[in-house]
């Protein structure tokens, strides 16, 4: 597709490259991040949620597409100014250096492999999806309300941790069959440890100042809109992921998204593209649709609610399908013992 594109318009090649200036969009989301934790922490709990859910998700969303800027080197491509920038971003993440992680699976392992399910990690676990099939086949009353105690973890506060402890075993006990494939090594590129250090203690320093400049209130408005992000319930997190490769194929396909969502998510919908030109910043992205509209025309008809909501209608059905879903995981997929 990119020699394609470059035949159709040789000056896209003229687009890769860092934007530094994507930098500045830090301390505007930190402000509106802290800003509506002040607020909150003079409030009450029912606020505290409701601004978790309504605002500081979409805040950290926002911050997780600054986050995809940085692991492909696109605000700094120099190792030490893109560090100060990763550590300052970790004062809007809070990830205990878990956006190390991301950063380092997401370049050598989704972009390298994508759609291969053993070096692919963003494509579902089979055993994860095979117990909720068979439960869902064989007691759709169950899976039913496991799908809701799922969604009621992804609106607690640190609901995502509880949920990855309880859950597995809870569809391990109903299913008879493993909900994690432990045989499935991704082979990423590992985070140096003394790096990941730096990252734990920032996340550290940054709880410690939420608590004493915004009180237990504000300081619970950062971490639950953090947990809903990253539960079932960050709608808009989880339906652009939905979004971005779906098919009933081993193809590979990638979608766009080009709604208005973009505009705090720095482009992040021009997916197709991305893909296609991993190594243009996020300004250029929508460049690289104009300058060749013959080849990046495949946008996703759904729109990310209604990618989250089908999803969970279909109790967590993925928006993949290939091979590796369609086998049988059975003896993969044994519980251990």
């Amino acid at each position: 597709m990119r020699k394609a594109a470059l035949r159709e318009n040789p000056r896209l090649s003229a687009l890769p490259g860092a934007f530094a200036p994507t930098a500045l969009a830090l301390p505007v989301l930190l402000a509106l991040h802290w800003s509506v934790a002040w607020v909150v922490g003079q409030t009450n709990l029912l606020i505290c949620f409701l601004a978790a859910f309504c605002v500081g998700q979409f805040i950290i969303h926002s911050g997780g597409a600054l986050l995809h800027e940085t692991a492909h080197r696109l605000v700094f491509h120099r190792d030490r100014p893109k560090l100060v920038f990763d550590l300052a971003l970790e004062l809007l993440l809070g990830s205990f250096g878990k956006q190390l992680t991301y950063q380092f699976e997401h370049v050598t392992s989704h972009h390298a492999h994508l759609g291969d399910y053993e070096r692919d990690y963003e494509h579902e676990d089979v055993c994860a999806f095979g117990a909720r099939q068979k439960i869902r086949s064989e007691n759709p009353r169950m899976q039913n309300l496991l799908t809701g105690v799922t969604l009621l973890f992804g609106l607690l506060p640190f609901g995502f941790l509880l949920g990855d402890y309880v859950l597995p075993r809870l569809y391990e006990g109903q299913s008879g069959r493993g909900a994690k494939d432990h045989a499935r090594n991704i082979r990423a590129r590992q985070v140096p440890k003394n790096l990941r250090l730096a990252f734990v203690l920032t996340t550290i320093v940054l709880n410690v100042f939420l608590f004493w400049a915004f009180g237990f209130l504000g300081w619970l408005y950062h971490n639950w809109s953090l947990s809903i992000f990253l539960g079932k319930m960050g709608i808009s997190n989880l339906g652009q992921s939905l979004s971005e490769h779906e098919g009933d194929n081993d193809a590979a396909p990638t979608f766009s998204d080009y709604r208005a969502q973009n505009l705090i998510l720095f482009n992040t919908g021009y997916h197709n593209e991305h893909h296609t030109f991993p190594n243009v910043a996020w300004v250029n992205l929508p460049g690289l649709r104009r300058g060749a509209p013959g080849i990046f025309n495949r946008q996703n008809p759904l729109n990310y609610a209604q990618l989250w909501l089908r999803h969970v209608r279909a109790d967590f059905s993925p928006s993949r399908r290939n091979a590796a879903m369609k086998a049988d995981n059975t003896a993969r997929c044994a519980p251990k013992r």
